[in-house]
Order: C-alpha cells, then sequence, then structure tokens
C-alpha cells in the first residue's frame, strides 16, 4: 500500500499553511488590538484607564498630557505631576517625574505609587485602532492604557 496520496495532501496543506503564515502581517503588539502609526502624541490628553493590568480607582482623575515632544504633565490620581519625555515613532521615553506632595487616601496614593512605576518602565507607544493608548514595557507587556480626552 502506497502512502503517495497521504503525503501529496499532507505536503500541499504545510505548503498552504506557510504561504499563508508567510503572508499574514502581525499587526498586534502583546495583544488583540491593531495599531495605528499615524497619530502623533504631542499636544494629546489622556485618561488613564489601566496600570499594570488592574485597572484604576473610579472617578481617579489619572491623565498624561503631552504638552511637547519634550514635556509632559497630568494628574497622578492624587498629585499633579510634570516631567520630561522623548517621544519617537514608536519608542518613548519618560524622565525623572515631579510632583505636588499632598496626601491622599492611601488607596489613591497606592495607585499614585504604581502609576509613577509603570511609567519609568515604558519604552514604547502604540495607538489602537480602538483609540486607546497602550504604552508597553520592553518585553512589549502593557502597562499603562488610556483612552484619549477630546479637546
Amino acid at each position: 500500500m502506497s502512502n503517495f496520496p497521504f503525503k501529496t495532501l499532507l505536503s500541499t496543506v504545510l505548503m498552504s499553511l506557510s504561504a499563508v503564515t508567510a503572508c499574514a502581517t502581525d499587526n498586534t503588539k502583546g495583544g488583540d488590538e491593531p495599531m495605528s502609526r499615524n497619530q502623533s502624541l504631542q499636544g494629546t490628553s489622556w485618561w488613564v484607564e489601566d496600570i499594570g493590568g488592574k485597572g484604576v480607582i473610579d472617578m481617579s482623575h489619572t491623565t498624561i498630557e503631552f504638552i511637547d515632544n519634550d514635556s509632559v504633565a497630568g494628574d497622578s490620581g492624587c498629585n499633579r505631576y510634570f516631567g520630561s519625555v522623548e517621544i519617537g515613532d514608536s519608542e518613548i521615553g519618560f524622565g525623572m517625574l515631579a510632583g505636588t506632595r499632598k496626601a491622599c487616601a492611601p488607596a489613591l496614593m497606592d495607585q499614585e505609587s504604581k502609576f509613577y512605576q509603570a511609567m519609568g518602565k515604558v519604552v514604547s507607544w502604540e495607538i489602537a485602532e480602538t483609540g486607546l493608548l497602550y504604552l508597553r514595557d520592553a518585553e512589549a507587556v502593557s502597562l499603562i492604557r488610556a483612552s484619549q480626552i477630546e479637546q
């Protein structure tokens, strides 16, 4: 008994899968959200919806405002902050962030601390087709997800 038809069928299926795989483009990074590169962060403001996959406290008003390609400001949920930022096509790096020093509820202070820690690890940015901003670490893990504040 010959395996010829089976081998031919298997070979055809594998070649088809290879062709589909070779032609497919992965337009996602660390998730299922398609990315858009035709936007700039300069002059935009964002509501932070998620920090480290743990969400944020409702009504905490954590924001990121990209003043220009060199400076950033916003609200950490407890205090106002400002600092430097370098923005490339997909790369981003935040400098030291300075802020006001008022005390808030312990949960807000904890969230603020996690926000600053996440911002210090961010190395890339992407805007999804949904319009959401994803700030990612070196392993392409989403550290911060934010929605744009309409101006």
